[in-house]
């Protein structure tokens, strides 16, 4: 297991959360854990990311830095980790949001560090 793919694994251990993924501002898929069709949900995922951007220049609103979606079934966390990489989190509904939240961002700032994702 390479340093991302521990780093991404502690992160799920210590939230509770049920999957993640790494993605470039492209959609390619950078690694991901117990994500089904991992290189469509990163594509998919660079498509939401790439429009919320837009949405968010357009109404003069500054630059998107983390981006949180309910689900029936749980909550998605998308955070900008740099330049155009994001990290993507799943996980239950019962999760604290807001610890959630904070330790996606904070995954982030540690992954900013790995030199594969500057």
């Amino acid at each position: 297991m390479n340093e991302i793919t521990t780093t991404l694994n502690d992160f799920l251990v210590n939230t509770k959360s049920t999957a993640a993924l790494i993605l470039n501002g492209k959609g390619k898929l950078i690694t991901s854990l117990h994500v089904d069709y991992s290189d469509s949900v990163a594509a998919m995922s660079a498509a939401i990311l790439s429009m919320s951007e837009k949405f968010l220049i357009d109404l003069d609103k500054g630059a998107l830095k983390q981006l949180f979606l309910k689900t029936s079934e749980g909550v998605v966390i998308g955070n900008k980790i740099s330049g155009t990489n994001f990290v993507i989190a799943f996980t239950k509904e019962g999760s604290n949001l807001a610890l959630l939240m904070r330790s996606t961002e904070e995954l982030s700032v540690e992954l900013s560090k790995n030199s594969l994702l500057k």
